[in-house]
């Protein structure tokens, strides 16, 4: 018994001992579990901090190897042209410190994609109870991790400072424009959708405002401090993203950043919702409750602070913009509207008065520092004001206002912080008893003040899209896929076949491309598909049928290659209703093989095929649609070279060269932007010696010869053999060279007027892409033309096709400046006597001199009066003397008598002689840009002359005559060939004011006259006599040129007429406003001075077959304009020019259902028209000189019209 307490006493004792022993090791283990969870917790926090950094780290590495493999593909593209030697340097070159930063980055982003391992299994340890049992050895595994996030987050800031030191974000930017703009047209963009705004953004601020207002007595004095700290960087984000909508995010790291800022804006969303229920909860404690939910708060606020300014700062430090491609010239505010104040603006700049004026009474002790606000908040309004204006800026709708409301803001809190201050100050020192100082909690305030101007700037920096200038346009394709498009969709329910046809190069591939991305084809045809060949396609069946079944059929599901069959093609497509693109059809027999694949479905589906020989489209389908692709313009051709070569990069004599090696490119493409891609990145002495080793392709051109020479006629043959007489690269006006033709002789006899046949044969020329138009007028005519540069080199290496152009008849003598690109001459600057010697006989001659000074003059007169005298001459039929500085012309000129032509334009001649009358086979004499005020009276026994130009603006009239013995020669038939008048003045002593009724044959007129209302009337019975009368111009002028009344008679009984100007104030405004008072055969309409009251568009859209109507200055007095349904049907061009009292401009639906280009200039008065959006077919909309309120509201009804997407081209420019 005695022995029983004692082991009753031991087992107690080893009891105890073993419950202290548990006690302290289930302590131990929650320690460590708790130290476990509060390490994890760390550990947490810092690898999203990590993770976030790494994710902007991999996408700007993205970024970087995607634009350097861009442009390593690129650069391929040297050895393909053959002058890899002159592409010496990489398109995008990466220096040693931006390689290294390259592969100390790839480092780190490795190792932490390594430790997401380990951190990912312990994350899912503690969706479970597996961490008490693990929670040692995860403890162990946190602590080594933690390490590692420490040494990489070093690691990291160190090569974030290296991305903002080295500016590798501008780097990678620079060199993706430099990318794009070398690229093949158009670029083949990935499917990246255009960026939509956060979902949860927009009540967020709402919830942020309630959470404060709920607890006011408890952060009371911390409201300020959240407000600048949080609400207003929110706020910005929130705007600026809003901004973002619809934009295309072109690079990874702009998509990681959006996504941060959504997932910062989620989490902020998150914890306030969280705090929204922390004032409930803590109610039932009613000290230290409200003690525990303000500490609470403050944490949270200070969290979200933490995560807005990493976000902003990570964008600053990075230096990535994000960046808009604009296609058109971008609105630039005027000055006058830099400094013109909005609303809000104004209440900004009162506010700053209202705080200006106080700081007079504020204490001594205060002014330093508040005149530092004061300098402050000038300079951040300022900015502000800067940012508002910069161009582009309008995109930023949203950010601007958020903008102007926290400046408003802060200067607001400012104002009510300095009466509060100024009152305490004058209150405490009329009671001395007060204790309390308010200068420290007002410094404080100032403090918060000046903190938060200071980050509002910095965010209006960082809250921005950059606008750029898209480098990789298709040049001067959007009248051509108007066409196309149209085309294809006209309502047919018959299957057919289109046709693309130009040489090699000249871009049908793209316009094919451009076509099926046309949003109305996209909408017209469900299905589309491209089908490319290579040139060296055979006929081979398995072949072809192979192509077509891979780009037109499914992929197989097993991913294996499959051989496909043309029945496979025609069972997928005949249900659908598609448009198929057959790109490159080289010959007639591939395309027999291919047509086996398709059949009439009788849903409208088309073909569009692009071939390089128009006997192969007609082929195909004899009553194919087949459109001429034209070479570009000289313009066009600029255009397109420049965003290649922006002219920043070039210098005057860089520019200079550039812009004669454009023009032997001929307007081709693929030779500009391979010229482009070859001259890019180079500086000033590498681009002029490149330029001298380049020479544009002659490939294309030689298989383009050889494609079309087949069918040319003879007489096209000798007119493209014409072109070997002008120098090298010369732009020759079109009127020049349609008279030459037809003095030569080289067009057909048919009942067509001479000079249209001889128009329809450069029409021709410039269809086959022998000719290239080099400058246009709205309407599609031809201004000016040239050979191509390398279709003339290749030309001089033939025979002569036409032995009649052998160089004893025909002699281009020029004395021509040589260049370090024109180095080759064509024709001979010799000794005089040794060319007549060895040109005997001649027909024609072109002189060229492009030499100063009277020189030229004296050496080409010398010639001409050597080669009549001697006789060598006196078979000359065409005399060209175009830009030769006053040539001598000698009196013996009258001997040349069968001589057709006589060009004397842009010679400032001041005289002729009067000889000139004895050319009585002269068929055009053209006066146009000389001094000659006065034509000899023997010009009227000129009875074949056809075509006289005279100098308008020098008021060249003829020598007044005796009237009856000059109209008894008259009626002689004198001059009664004339179909051209042009340039010619008549007053009150001018022969011509007699002799114009007897001009029967005139088929063209431009007459300026300074005649008193009864000579008017004679001149307006002249006028309607004409009815041959096609083109005329009519301007009533006084000494000074001004406009005067111009009293006409109705010209309906003008058949024939289709193009009217007329200049002055009408006095039968009935001639314009009255259906009966113009033939229906006018399809040319311009206006100016016309003083008009009454709207003239119901009677003027009633001619319907007018195309083009120009209203200029003065034309129209009145207010309104309305354009009606219907009205117009076939008008495709339309003009406004200083209308200074037009106020509104309706249109209707259904007018001028084909109207391409609108142009409005200096009509200040004008609001945005009404029914813009019925103009659906224009495809140009030229503004100039409009207020800037008229130019935003355009842009921002385009927008919502859908307009300039490729569609129309939206051009601003400015005049001031």
């Amino acid at each position: 018994m005695a022995i029983s307490p004692v082991f009753s006493n031991l087992f107690n004792f080893y009891v105890l001992d073993f419950s202290i022993l548990l006690i302290v090791l289930l302590s131990a283990l929650i320690i460590i579990i708790l130290r476990s969870y509060r390490s994890f917790q760390r550990l947490k926090k810092r690898f999203e901090k990590v993770s976030w950094e790494i994710k902007l780290l991999d996408a700007l590495l993205k970024d970087v190897e995607a634009v350097s493999e861009s442009g390593r593909k690129i650069d391929e593209k040297a050895h393909q042209l053959g002058n890899s030697q002159l592409r010496s340097v990489a398109t995008v070159r990466l220096n040693d410190v931006t390689r290294g930063w390259v592969d100390a980055t790839k480092t780190v982003v490795r190792n932490v994609q390594d430790w997401r391992k380990t951190y990912d299994e312990l994350s899912e340890r503690r969706k479970s109870l597996k961490w008490i049992y693990f929670g040692f050895p995860d403890y162990k595994k946190i602590h080594t991790l933690q390490i590692d996030m420490d040494s990489c987050s070093s690691e990291i800031n160190v090569q974030i400072v290296e991305i903002h030191r080295e500016q590798i974000c501008k780097f990678v930017e620079s060199s993706r424009s430099t990318v794009r703009s070398l690229q093949d047209r158009p670029i083949e963009e990935d499917k990246r959708k255009p960026y939509q705004k956060h979902a949860k953004s927009a009540s967020i601020e709402k919830k942020l405002k309630v959470l404060i207002s709920k607890t006011p007595d408890l952060v009371s004095e911390k409201q300020k401090q959240v407000a600048y700290s949080i609400n207003f960087p929110l706020q910005l984000l929130i705007a600026f993203l809003q901004d973002l909508e619809g934009l295309i995010l072109e690079s990874k790291i702009e998509e990681a950043w959006v996504e941060e800022a959504h997932d910062t804006i989620d989490e902020i969303q998150h914890e306030i919702e969280r705090k929204q229920k922390i004032p409930t909860l803590m109610s039932w404690l009613p000290y230290f409750g409200n003690l525990i939910t303000s500490r609470k708060l403050m944490k949270s606020f200070s969290g979200m602070e933490s995560r807005l300014s990493r976000l902003f700062l990570r964008k600053q430090e990075f230096g990535f913009t994000f960046v808009k491609r604009y296609q058109s010239q971008p609105v630039h505010l005027s000055p006058q509207k830099q400094t013109q104040a909005t609303t809000l603006e104004k209440n900004i700049i009162v506010l700053l008065d209202d705080f200006s004026n106080k700081l007079k009474h504020a204490p001594p002790v205060a002014t330093y520092q508040l005149k530092q606000l004061e300098k402050l908040f000038h300079q951040v309004h300022q900015f502000l004001k800067e940012a508002n204006a910069v161009e582009g800026i309008e995109n930023l709708k949203n950010s601007k206002a958020a903008w102007k409301d926290q400046m408003k803001a802060i200067i607001k809190d400012a104002n009510i912080s300095l009466d509060a201050y100024i009152r305490i100050s004058t209150s405490k020192r009329s009671n001395t008893q007060s204790e309390t100082d308010p200068w420290q909690k007002f410094s404080a305030e100032l403090g918060e003040f000046q903190k938060a101007l200071q980050l509002l700037e910095v965010r209006i920096k960082l809250c921005r899209i950059e606008l750029k200038e898209e480098t990789n346009l298709e040049v001067g394709l959007e009248e051509d896929i108007h066409e196309i498009v149209t085309q294809l969709t006209t309502k047919r329910d018959r299957f057919s076949t289109h046709a693309i046809v130009g040489m090699k190069g000249i871009g049908k591939t793209t316009l094919a491309k451009m076509v099926l991305n046309n949003k109305n084809i996209q909408n017209h045809f469900h299905y589309r598909y491209l089908v490319s060949l290579p040139d060296s396609v055979d006929d081979d069946k398995n072949l072809l049928q192979k192509r077509l079944g891979h780009d037109v059929l499914p992929p197989p599901e097993d991913g294996k290659v499959k051989d496909y069959t043309f029945k496979e093609v025609k069972d997928f497509l005949k249900a659908r209703k598609y448009l198929l693109v057959l790109d490159n059809i080289m010959r007639k027999e591939t395309w027999d093989t291919l047509k086996e694949a398709f059949l009439d479905n009788k849903n409208g589906s088309r073909i569009l095929l692009t071939t390089r020989d128009k006997s192969v489209a007609s082929h195909a389908d004899p009553s194919c649609f087949s459109y001429r692709l034209r070479l570009r313009t000289k313009d066009e051709s600029w255009d397109l070279f420049r965003q290649m070569v922006p002219e920043p990069q070039l210098s005057q004599e860089s520019k200079r060269l550039a812009e004669k090696f454009v023009r032997r490119c001929g307007g081709l493409p693929l030779s500009i932007l391979s010229t482009g891609y070859l001259l890019s990145g180079k500086d000033t002495g590498e681009f002029s010696r490149a330029l001298e080793h380049i020479n544009p392709y002659q490939a294309p051109w030689r298989d383009n010869w050889e494609t079309n020479r087949k069918d040319l006629s003879p007489i096209l043959i000798k007119c493209l053999s014409h072109f070997a007489q002008f120098p090298k690269d010369s732009e020759i006006s079109a009127k020049r060279l349609v008279a030459l033709w037809v003095a030569e002789g080289f067009v057909e006899q048919t009942d067509k007027p001479l000079e249209s046949v001889a128009k329809q044969n450069l029409k021709h020329l410039i269809e086959c892409n022998l000719v290239q138009e080099l400058e246009r007028k709205h309407n599609g005519k031809v201004l000016s033309c040239g050979l191509p540069s390398a279709l003339q080199e290749l030309w001089s290496r033939l025979e002569s096709p036409d032995s009649t152009l052998s160089p004893d008849q025909r002699l281009p003598y020029y004395f021509v400046q040589m260049d370090t690109i024109s180095s080759q001459r064509h024709g001979s600057s010799l000794n005089s006597r040794i060319i007549l010697q060895k040109c005997r006989n001649l027909s024609s001659i072109l002189f060229f001199d492009s030499r100063e000074g009277d020189k030229p003059g004296k050496e080409i007169g010398d010639f001409l009066r050597m080669g009549i005298a001697s006789g060598h001459l006196l078979h000359l039929e065409i005399l060209d003397l175009e830009h030769i500085f006053r040539p001598h012309l000698p009196r013996s000129i009258g001997r040349l008598t069968r001589l057709k032509y006589l060009g004397l334009r842009w010679t400032y001649l001041e005289e002729i002689p009067s000889s000139i009358g004895k050319l009585v086979n002269l068929q055009t004499l053209d006066l146009k840009h000389t001094y000659i005020h006065t034509l000899p009276g023997s010009i009227w026994k000129l009875q074949n002359l056809q075509n006289l130009y005279m100098n308008g603006i020098y008021r060249s009239s003829f020598a007044p005559q005796q009237r009856g013995n000059f109209l008894d020669r008259l009626r002689g038939n004198l001059l009664q060939n004339l179909q051209v008048l042009w340039g010619a003045f008549m007053d009150n002593d001018s022969p011509l004011k007699d002799a114009l009724k007897l001009l029967k044959n005139l088929r063209k007129l431009e007459l300026a006259f300074q005649l008193d209302l009864s000579q008017q009337n004679e001149l307006a019975k002249s006028l309607v006599e004409l009815n041959h009368i096609q083109t005329l111009r009519l301007k009533s002028i006084d000494e000074m040129g001004r406009p005067q009344d111009i009293d006409l008679n109705h010209l309906s009984g003008l058949v024939n007429l289709s193009d009217l100007y007329l200049f002055g104030k009408l006095l039968k405004p009935s001639i314009i406003v009255n259906i009966i008072g113009l033939p229906q055969s006018l399809t040319e309409l311009t206006l100016s001075a016309s003083q008009l009251s009454n709207d003239p568009m119901p009677e003027l859209e009633k001619f319907y077959n007018l195309k083009s109507l120009s209203f200029f200055s003065g034309s129209y007095i009145g207010k309104r304009m309305v354009c009606s349904n219907g009205g117009f049907r076939q008008l495709e061009f339309l003009k406004f020019f200083l209308l200074q009292e037009l106020e509104e401009w309706t249109v209707e639906e259904q007018a001028m259902p084909h109207l391409k280009r609108l142009e409005i200039r200096s009509c200040k008065s004008l609001k945005v028209p009404f029914g813009l959006g019925n103009l659906k077919s224009v495809r140009e909309f030229k503004i100039e000189d409009m207020p800037e309120e008229f130019k935003t509201s355009i842009e921002k009804k385009t927008k919502e019209l859908n307009w300039g997407e490729g569609d129309i081209a939206i051009f601003t420019d400015n005049i001031y």
